[in-house]
């Protein structure tokens, strides 16, 4: 992966360096998520974006990927026939899907356009249901199997209980 890395560099033509109070103002916290230290640079703990069009994109595009990755959890979870006796995948699923949702709402809301937002949650709403719809058809399988073991076992002991 492409090792990325951003300086900011006071123009040429201004020489004002203008000071922010950015614990008052309103706007999108970003924060790296390790400590990296890279000589004869500025290092960030934090950066405020202020401008609503650049939050917007940044708030799609961490949302986007965070979906990308539930995408990708899906599809294994839908190509893996082994872990399907249970349903604890497409539960585990289901409780991926609520955390991305809670997340949005919490974390992204404020920043997302109202048709991107209510687009993710039309997008989330479709893997909901598909999986509570697999988890219905499994119980429904393992019901019906447990219910004709019952009546094997039952016709067995009528059978041996049976006298001239």
């Amino acid at each position: 992966m492409i090792d990325k890395r951003y300086f900011v560099v006071k123009g040429k033509k201004d020489s004002t360096i203008t000071y922010f109070e950015y614990d008052k103002m309103e706007g999108y916290d970003l924060s790296p998520k390790k400590n990296i230290k890279i000589k004869d640079a500025i290092n960030v703990n934090k950066v405020v974006i202020i401008n609503p069009s650049l939050m917007q994109k940044v708030a799609k595009k961490k949302i986007d990927l965070k979906f990308k990755k539930l995408l990708e959890f899906m599809t294994i979870i839908f190509d893996d026939d082994d872990d399907t006796t249970s349903g604890e995948a497409y539960r585990e699923g289901l409780n991926e899907i609520s955390k991305l949702r809670l997340e949005a709402k919490v974390k992204y809301q404020k920043y997302m356009e109202e048709e991107d937002y209510k687009t993710l949650e039309k997008k989330l709403d479709i893997l909901e249901q598909e999986l509570n719809s697999r988890i219905y058809y499994l119980e429904q399988y393992y019901y019906q199997r447990q219910l004709e073991a019952q009546y094997e076992e039952q016709d067995e002991n009528t059978i041996g209980r049976r006298s001239r």
